[in-house]
């Protein structure tokens, strides 16, 4: 029997609010469903991620580095705002010495912008690959109630020494011993600042808290490496020997320190020589790496002939090694023994490590007046490693120690266009560029280094300089000069730049005015005298001109910088009354 038709409404209605509420539930506990399982993803999430950087620290304990990077990077994978994470990254690479630390340490900085630690990190680590720029960027946004620390000043301090300023160095250093007076590790950074004195108290100072500290186990390594040091600096042989025998001595020495110790008494001639190289010798034979370790130091210490002779009482299979293989044919080239280096050479397989081995083949031919097989040999060993930058490096390396360098420039201009190498390989060739006294060759170097690190006030004075010298883009160079000596106005490589750039374009007074805003200790820097006697004659000051020009006799000067001396020089000398220059 059909319902009337209001109480069918009232049926149909009850019926739709019932289904209204059912799918109501269903939405709600969807939503329910949805939201608890996002937060059981990202509670797993935050749960692998502490996880994973246990396992990165764990690992990082143990020196089982691969492990620990992999680790942390998965874990930076699921949760790239880990501060944890950027920090071992970082922690990582600065024990494998990879200038990638910066960029974890910046990443961490980026996370926790107010973390005082994580800034002094960045500019540690930033100093430690030389790039003080970035220090200076780092330390500059230290509120100063967090300047009274003692790790803040002691990376004050270095950088101050990077840019040659003694003083400022000395009193970051002794400010931070007062800040930290129970420290000992900012005692012996004091300690080797004062042994690097000319100040003979100073130095005896930095002795004296030097002998001290190597009776703590915190830095009685450090404090034995420091004082070594000083030792050999000063020629003070005996004490030299002693430190060396208290070295190798210790019990938690290690064989770089082992090596050390042994090069002393070897140098010194001392008779505990013998015997301490025996026992290294015994040791050695125990382990691959180690023995390599030895046979390159005898090598590199003339004692190539008992490097072979010990080779003997290595097992087969220690011998078979690249690496042994190596330091085998290294002392075949220090005695000159070509032809059982040609016999090693041809023995066995030599892996990823045959573009050395060919270059090997190249110095036989080289050495046996061998011209042609000489530069085919060479031409393919580098060909054979144009893929894998680590065995250029090494060719390079190769070549400039085996007094090739047009082969190692060659090679370190190919490293150039590697991302990877670049900055290392332009710093190279800047270096050899400055002992050879080649102008041209710094120009065309600087100009690529500008470009890779456009922040580095060091790079930029340097382009502004060698442009200055060789007239090319002086407008460029004036305009940088004057951009890093206002960044830096108390270094005074930047001030005689800038006024050497001010000179160039005919304002002598602006440049006189530069160059006495320095002290006179830094304008009787050799580097920089040269440039005041330069612009004191030009001013007709031929006096105090002469003064500086004989001071500058100690610089290492570019032949551009040598005629502008000359040009000077002839200047003081003419007639009062005289015409041109």
């Amino acid at each position: 029997m059909d319902l009337p038709t209001e109480e069918r409404e009232i049926t149909l209605q009850k019926t739709e609010r019932v289904y209204v509420r059912i799918s109501l539930g269903i939405i709600i506990g969807l939503v329910v469903l949805v939201a608890v399982c996002w937060g059981g993803r990202h509670a797993y999430l935050r749960w692998q991620e502490r996880n994973l950087m246990h396992q990165a620290h764990v690992a990082f304990d143990k020196t089982d580095f691969r492990w620990a990077v992999i680790a942390a990077q998965r874990a930076y994978s699921l949760d790239d705002t880990s501060v944890d994470a950027c920090r071992t990254l970082a922690d990582i690479a600065e024990k494998q010495n990879s200038d990638q630390a910066i960029e974890w340490r910046r990443r961490a900085l980026a996370l926790d912008p107010k973390s005082f630690g994580d800034r002094l990190s960045l500019a540690n680590t930033a100093l430690r690959f030389s790039q003080p720029a970035i220090a200076v960027e780092a330390l500059a946004h230290v509120p100063p109630g967090q300047q009274q620390d003692a790790g803040y000043q002691a990376a004050a301090a270095r950088i101050a020494l990077t840019k040659s300023d003694l003083t400022a160095a000395g009193q970051h250093l002794r400010q931070a011993v007062a800040l930290a007076p129970n420290d000992p590790a900012h005692a012996l950074e004091l300690a080797e600042f004062q042994l690097r004195s000319e100040n003979r108290a100073e130095r005896d100072a930095g002795h004296t808290t030097a002998m001290q500290l190597k009776a703590n186990p915190k830095v009685r390594l450090d404090a034995l490496h420091i004082l070594v040091s000083a030792a050999l600096a000063r020629r003070d042989g005996a004490e030299g020997v002693s430190l060396a025998k208290e070295l190798d001595a210790l019990p938690d020495t290690t064989p770089a320190d082992r090596l050390l110790a042994l090069g002393i008494l070897h140098q010194t001639n001392d008779p505990a020589f013998a015997a301490a190289l025996t026992k290294f010798e015994a040791e050695s034979a125990k382990s691959s790496e180690q023995a390599v370790r030895l046979m390159s130091w005898m090598n590199s210490n003339g004692l190539a002939l008992l490097a072979l002779d010990w080779s003997k009482q290595l097992p087969p299979e220690m011998l078979g090694s690249i690496a042994m293989r190596f330091a085998l044919a290294d002392s075949y080239v220090q005695l000159r023994d070509w032809p059982a280096l040609t016999t090693l050479l041809r023995r066995g397989s030599w892996d990823r490590a045959e573009p050395l081995r060919i270059a090997l083949e190249a110095k036989v031919a080289y050495e046996t007046n061998d011209h042609d097989g000489y530069e085919k040999s060479w031409a393919a060993a580098v060909a054979k490693a144009s893929d894998d930058s680590d065995r250029l490096d090494s060719l390079q390396k190769l070549a400039f120690q085996w007094h090739w360098p047009e082969k190692g420039v060659a090679i370190l201009w190919l490293l150039a266009e590697n991302p990877a190498q670049q900055q290392a390989a332009l710093q190279s060739l800047y270096n050899y560029y400055a002992a050879a006294r080649d102008t041209t060759g710094l120009y065309r170097t600087l100009t690529r280094l500008v470009a890779v690190m456009p922040h580095d006030p060091m790079v930029r004075n340097n382009f502004a300089q060698i442009s200055l010298l060789l007239r090319a883009e002086s407008l460029h160079a004036l305009a940088l000069a004057r951009e890093v000596h206002q960044e830096q106005p108390g270094n005074a490589a930047f001030a005689s730049t800038y006024a050497f750039a001010l000179y160039e374009n005919n304002d002598v007074a602006g440049a006189l005015k530069v160059m006495n805003s320095l002290t006179p200790p830094q304008l009787q820097d050799p580097a920089v005298a040269a440039y005041y006697g330069v612009i004191l004659a030009e001013a007709g000051r031929n006096d105090e001109a002469v003064k500086f020009l004989e001071a500058a006799n100690g610089a290492h000067l570019l032949p551009e910088e040598e005629k502008l001396i000359a040009r000077a020089r002839r200047i003081i000398s003419r007639p009062k009354d005289g015409g041109g220059t």
